[in-house]
């Protein structure tokens, strides 16, 4: 009899397990869009945020629906003229690549970039004329001293002098626009405003030949090096993925210094590198539901639910704050909205 029982027990175990692996399976399964397209051969112009959106509703599950070549360099990189078919494989919905071009082991040639996370007008003058600096780091920057002439705007200036000793090397010249407050801490945002080259150097001055200017240059200006700054660690190509899973995190304000923002705007938010925050990384907006009472219950607080209104992207992480990239928005997008790393799953 206790053998029988043993085998009962056993085999209902099996029964059991087996039902709830099949069931993890089932809702793990990526949901497709009805009107998802079997194929689609990409086009110039493309991004991979539009072309996620064809498929799911929750775009930043894009690397779990893309099937990614390990045969060739950089393989998340999708080009102009690929063909992507949409196949299901254990259960699971993929998309698979047929390229344009034939390829050889581990390399991959294209005369056309290949296709960006979002577009590209839309990010990358961020990338490349705007820095945030802490106190510490602000305090101890060099500064535009003038030029000889004694002018205090500097129009057309050929030849200006920085402070410090400076090696013959490339430097950007920056505005400071506005601060943020992260956790008690001040941040500001810099615009870049001019490029030039040391040229001569002595113990105190340097002269630095301007190259590029897009308004004047004026004495206190930022100067930060080109050389060894975080512009190494930034990729103009990079996927929406979900940011990192329980991270919360807020808005400090709108770069450029509106009360609120609206799709394709660039905000400044708190959480960055030491969170986990990459290029790509993307979080929900949610709108903070009031608080009410019924005339009929005034010792009773009702809170209502937040309301999702939009979508952001991580585009320059810093170590504990980001500049990102509203995606869409359906409401107006100020410092009192929320911020929550999308269910992984893709449910809300």
């Amino acid at each position: 009899m206790k053998r029988y029982l043993r085998q009962f027990v056993a085999t209902t175990f099996a029964c059991l397990l087996t039902l709830s692996l099949s069931l993890g399976v089932e809702a793990n399964v990526l949901s497709i869009k009805q009107d998802a397209p079997k194929t689609y051969t990409v086009i110039k112009g493309d991004t991979l945020w539009e072309i996620s959106s064809l498929y799911l509703d929750s775009p930043w599950l894009w690397p779990r629906l893309w099937q990614m070549n390990p045969e060739i360099e950089n393989p998340h990189l999708i080009y102009p003229g690929d063909k992507l078919s949409l196949e299901w494989r254990n259960g699971q919905p993929m998309l698979t690549l047929k390229p344009m071009v034939k390829l050889s082991p581990k390399a991959r040639k294209q005369a056309k970039p290949p296709i960006k996370a979002v577009r590209e007008e839309l990010f990358l003058p961020y990338l490349k004329s705007h820095r945030l600096l802490d106190t510490q780091q602000l305090h101890s920057a060099e500064r535009v001293v003038g030029a000889s002439d004694g002018r205090r705007y500097l129009t057309d200036a050929n030849l200006i002098y920085i402070s410090g000793q400076q090696p013959p090397s490339r430097w950007g010249i920056y505005r400071e626009m506005r601060t943020f407050d992260v956790d008690g801490r001040e941040v500001t945002a810099l615009k870049k405003i001019a490029e030039g080259e040391v040229v001569t150097s002595d113990e105190e001055l340097s002269a630095l030949s301007v190259s590029i200017q897009y308004q004047e240059i004026m004495a206190g200006d930022i100067v930060l090096s080109d050389i060894g700054t975080e512009e190494a660690l930034l990729n103009p190509t990079f996927y929406p993925q979900p940011g990192p899973s329980g991270s919360v995190s807020k808005i400090l304000g709108s770069l450029e210094g509106s009360q609120y923002s609206g799709s394709n705007d660039v905000v400044v938010v708190s959480g960055g590198r030491d969170q986990g925050f990459e290029q790509g990384s993307m979080f929900q907006l949610y709108q903070k539901g009031v608080s009410s009472k019924l005339e009929q219950h005034q010792d009773k607080q009702y809170q209502l639910p937040s309301v999702a209104v939009g979508y952001l992207m991580v585009i320059r992480p810093y170590r504990d704050y980001s500049l990102a990239l509203v995606t869409q928005a359906t409401a107006p997008i100020g410092i009192d909205t929320e911020l929550m790393a999308p269910n992984p799953e893709g449910t809300h």
